[in-house]
């Protein structure tokens, strides 16, 4: 069974690295090949034994560009993959409908706001629906999100992102964390892994951390990731006298081997949360998580079990909630535990795994019969092929 992925992402995202998790782990049982942009970053992450990575001439972070459908369809005929699966890219699923391939899934790695969320009309929601036979869905939220746009929830999947920790685990890279950083060794590290964009509220913890910087000496908080406003965040920094208090990395290849040193770990995002794997990541380290109460965010933490949640895009929230954990020890050893306990529960890499697998295996025995799940009956539908 040939699965083709398709992703237009060309930095190193939570797409990328749940992809990259799939294919490896999948990739005894499926054929797959990876197709991505010129110049990706992504590139490095990419399992390289026993898949097949093509870069090709495709509109980077780009869901929907005419040439690509009709460079992509070529390819597609030439390659006949049996299911192509794409993240979030229109044009890649169009492109395989147009050159007969028999399943097309396509992931929903992100969210929006209630507010934000349009119904697709008539055309938009029959051009997906004739080229998406699946969508996986990686939260509930997100798929409140679909559902409100106007898709079918007879065929949308939730599959929560997973991932595979071994604390023990020793890294390998013989860096000194502390000493690379300039900071005391028994310093407690407030951390935030995400790209530095508006969109994930670094400026938010910055703006507490002014404060809580002031009542902690052995507090420092650090920014692991790049993005467009990383020269504004550090600008901000300094006029708010932070100075060596808050570190950025800049971009990492692997943010675990600071992950590892967390004593909290801070979600600030005011949009597209849906199955954080910088939270699930933490939660296997048994590092609690203050996040915001956007989209996924909510059902990853629940509230005085494995972190605590705040009202996002609120400062005094954010700052009373970290002040809390680094307060209490009590209350850090609580969520500590709890987290570590809903990681084993609800977030590990075998249990996603477990769940694509049944997917792909579904979906080409429905390819062999021409067929659509229902996710919701679990009845079988003819597929139409009319727009």
């Amino acid at each position: 069974m040939k699965i083709t992925h398709v992703i237009s992402d060309t930095n190193i995202g939570g797409a990328g690295i749940l992809l990259s998790a799939i294919t490896s782990e999948l990739k005894d049982e499926f054929d797959f090949e990876i197709i991505l942009p010129k110049g990706s970053r992504l590139i490095e992450r990419l399992p390289c034994a026993g898949i097949k990575i093509t870069e090709a001439d495709m509109a980077p972070d780009n869901s929907f560009y005419l040439p690509d459908i009709r460079r992509l369809t070529r390819y597609f005929r030439s390659t006949s993959p049996d299911i192509v699966h794409t993240h979030a890219a229109l044009s890649p699923r169009i492109a395989a409908r147009l050159a007969g391939v028999e399943v097309c899934l396509s992931t929903r790695h992100c969210a929006k706001p209630p507010e934000g969320v349009k119904r697709l009309n008539f055309m938009q929601r029959n051009i997906y629906n004739w080229s998406t036979d699946i969508t996986v869905s990686t939260a509930d939220f997100a798929t409140q999100n679909l559902i409100k746009e106007g898709k079918s929830s007879r065929r949308i999947i939730t599959i929560r992102n997973g991932v595979r920790i071994n604390p023990n685990q020793d890294t390998g890279s013989g860096i000194d964390i502390f000493e690379q950083l300039k900071i005391p060794r028994n310093s407690r590290l407030v951390g935030s892994v995400a790209r530095l964009e508006r969109i994930k509220g670094q400026d938010l913890i910055i703006r507490a951390a002014a404060k809580i910087v002031k009542d902690f000496d052995d507090v420092y908080f650090l920014f692991i990731g790049d993005g467009s406003c990383a020269e504004e965040y550090k600008h901000l920094s300094a006029r708010l006298g932070l100075g060596e208090r808050v570190i950025f990395t800049g971009y990492v290849s692997d943010p675990g081997i600071y992950q590892r040193h967390f004593y909290l770990n801070v979600n600030a995002s005011r949009g597209t949360e849906t199955s954080c794997l910088a939270i699930s990541e933490c939660m296997g380290l048994g590092i609690p998580t203050v996040a915001s109460d956007f989209g996924g965010n909510t059902e990853m933490i629940e509230h005085l079990v494995n972190g605590l949640i705040f009202r996002s895009d609120d400062t005094f929230d954010i700052e009373r909630c970290i002040r809390s954990v680094l307060i209490s020890r009590e209350l850090y050893s609580r969520l500590s535990k709890g987290a570590e306990r809903i990681y084993r529960e609800r977030y590990t890499a075998d249990r996603m795994i477990s769940e694509y697998r049944r997917l792909y295996r579904r979906a080409a025995a429905l390819a062999r019969e021409h067929r659509l799940p229902d996710f919701s009956t679990h009845n079988i539908h003819t597929r139409s092929r009319r727009i």
